[in-house]
């Protein structure tokens, strides 16, 4: 009896003991690293600073795409793959896509407004890497109608020019770009 009341007691101070953790790394710490795993859905911290840099949310930065744009309601997706035709060589490079700021938007917006159309979206498009004179560019702009009438225009050292449609078709509008930047997609009636 005295054995059982001793085991019981000691399973009683076990019980009601207080556990505590140990110490977690420091928020520095795991930044540092750049390993850690994001609450917003990035793989680690250092593509978090990369979409960051590029005004990307986690899916847009991993599609490539520019879903919302500041300043444009109803922005329709836009997103590039791969597959761009330097120079007239088909390659397997990608363009980077990136949000544009809010005065830019309203700037495009005006551009679309002057031309009698609506903004669809305005995205900013890098080449890193490439050395060219055109690139051929396939754009995915989702919910976009097969025979809609688009026109694209490029902002270009402060100032919007017209860009070369070579064809549009359901979700498509490809592109013959010469200079990177933020290109506007606008729908014309």
């Amino acid at each position: 009896m005295k054995k059982f009341i001793a085991l019981l007691t000691a399973a009683t101070l076990f019980a009601s003991m207080t556990v505590s953790a140990a110490p977690s790394p420091s928020a520095a710490a795991i930044s540092a690293s750049g390993t850690s795993a994001s609450s917003e859905g990035f793989r680690n911290t250092s593509d978090e600073s990369a979409a960051a840099a590029r005004g990307m949310s986690a899916g847009e930065y991993y599609n490539n795409a520019i879903v919302s744009t500041p300043g444009v309601a109803n922005a329709m997706p836009v997103g590039q793959g791969g597959k761009i035709i330097i120079n007239g060589v088909a390659t397997n490079l990608t363009a980077t896509l990136a949000k544009v700021d809010k005065a830019t938007a309203e700037s495009a917006k005006a551009q679309a407004g002057a031309l009698g159309g609506t903004l669809l979206n305005v995205v900013k498009v890098g080449f890193p890497g490439a050395n060219y004179n055109t690139a051929t560019i396939n754009f995915y702009l989702k919910g976009l109608a097969n025979g809609a009438k688009v026109a694209v225009k490029q902002l270009v050292n402060g100032v919007w020019v017209d860009v070369e449609v070579v064809e549009v078709r359901a979700d498509h509008v490809v592109l013959n770009l010469v200079n990177s930047g933020a290109v506007a997609f606008v729908q014309l009636p």
